[in-house]
């Protein structure tokens, strides 16, 4: 056990140095200060004081409810007197101005008349970013609120005992989701948010984590070939088996250590995200708790973090254990990228496949096909709690384990032989040898 254990701390000190923890520490804080910028530029541009020009051609009561509901989203305005909407760009560039509204003559007498009229608003882009679009739907909802109070005003006008909403609205649904054998009176949309809000940032960590890991054990895999330094150290008096173990273990560990730093900068960057944009974080109020949740179950509790990691650690295994094969194979350091490439295959198939299709719905041959790559269950197994589904989740878990032991006991026979120390693949180098010796032959 001692030398096993001195072997694994000769691992970790290969793999944790400062080229490796410098790009590490900066995609970590990048994450994190990335979410914050976003969320404190998106909150201070929907709290900020914005000015908004406004030419108002019909001085009515009727004009006065758009300067109000403007008003009362918090926007300063600043009247502007010209005969027509023409000259309204010039003046926005000239006032430096992002935002301006008209209101076009005879607007009340035309509503009175039953016919719609048009508002016309101006949104001047400076750029192309998310928050650049927060101004355009704030209007687009005070357009909406005035719209449904001016519907009012004339409805009341003409049917002074009738209910407006019951007119604009005679039929009104109320949406109940049913999750297994559970129900709850809830917005589907805000349920599919919540789980979207979630799960979205798991397999794009997972997707990080592995691919770091399996091309950190097979580039020390390489380069103790290239430098021949593995040679020496199967010559050691101890077991190959003790020395794959201790690389896995100790890649395990660093790849674990970076699985949780990235989920917790992917989720600062997500929660940054979501509020500073106006997503509020959870629909259902703050930290994603609510009734509606708590019936229908959608609330993971420490017993399923624990599942949901163990899955995800059992998926970093099973990519360590093809990496430690692959990266016998190759001659030199320049030759893991290629060699990385079939791994890289089995990792992107589900994890786009997961992202946006249900494999329960798929046709019968790509379900299974999908289903028999280890690294597809990791991907489902937090929407799978949610369902409550734990039975397909323990059995996607199982199901890693035994590749995971099957490509250990695969790469202890490749170990066991001398071969590891000359095998390698030839990836289409001297493919025309005659031309070679032809050449040294003249």
């Amino acid at each position: 056990m001692r030398k096993f254990s001195v072997l694994v701390v000769k691992e970790l000190r290969e793999l944790i140095t400062v080229q490796m923890l410098l790009p590490f520490v900066i995609v970590i804080v990048m994450f994190a200060v990335l979410g914050n910028v976003v969320g404190e530029q998106g909150d201070k541009a929907q709290h900020q004081v914005r000015t908004i020009m406004m030419l108002d051609l019909d001085r009515t009561v009727s004009s006065a409810a758009v300067s109000d509901a403007l008003d009362s989203a918090g926007y300063e305005i600043a009247v502007v007197d010209m005969g027509s909407a023409e000259g309204i760009p010039d003046a926005m560039r000239e006032a430096d101005q992002q935002l301006a509204v008209m209101i076009p003559e005879g607007f009340e007498s035309g509503l009175g008349g039953s016919e719609p009229q048009e508002v016309q608003t101006f949104v001047a882009l400076e750029n192309f970013s998310f928050t650049a679009a927060i101004d355009s739907g704030t209007l687009s909802a005070i357009l909406d609120a005035v719209n449904s109070s001016i519907s009012d005003s004339l409805i009341l006008a003409a049917m002074p005992d009738a209910s407006p909403s019951a007119l604009k609205r005679p039929v009104v649904g109320v949406e109940h989701v049913v999750i297994g054998d559970r129900d709850a009176l809830a917005s589907v949309g805000e349920v599919m948010g919540f789980i979207t809000q979630q799960t979205t940032f798991i397999p794009i960590v997972l997707f990080v984590v592995i691919m770091l890991a399996a091309q950190m054990i097979a580039t020390t895999i390489a380069s103790e070939k290239e430098n021949k330094t593995l040679e020496t150290m199967l010559s050691m008096p101890v077991s190959r088996t003790s020395i794959i173990g201790a690389k896995m273990v100790a890649a395990s560990m660093v790849a674990l250590l970076s699985a949780v730093a990235y989920m917790y900068g992917m989720r600062s960057y997500m929660d940054g995200l979501t509020s500073g944009l106006g997503a509020g974080g959870s629909p259902f109020g703050a930290g994603g708790e609510g009734e509606a949740l708590s019936q229908l179950g959608l609330q993971l509790g420490g017993g399923d973090y624990a599942i949901l990691g163990l899955a995800l650690f059992m998926a970093i295994l099973v990519a360590l254990a093809v990496a430690v094969i692959l990266g016998a194979f190759a001659e030199n350091v320049k030759a893991v990228q290629a060699l990385m490439a079939p791994l890289m295959v089995m990792i992107m198939i589900p994890y786009f496949l997961t992202l946006f299709v249900d494999i329960e719905q798929v046709s019968p041959v790509i379900k299974w096909l999908v289903l028999a790559i280890p690294f597809s269950h990791p991907f489902m197994t937090a929407p799978n709690l949610f369902l409550g589904n734990y039975a397909v989740v323990f059995m996607g878990i199982a199901y890693e384990f035994v590749w995971f032991v099957v490509l250990v006991v695969l790469a202890g026979r490749i170990f066991s032989s001398d071969r590891i120390l000359t095998m390698k693949l030839n990836m289409g180098r001297n493919r025309f040898p005659g031309i070679g010796r032809g050449r040294r032959a003249s």
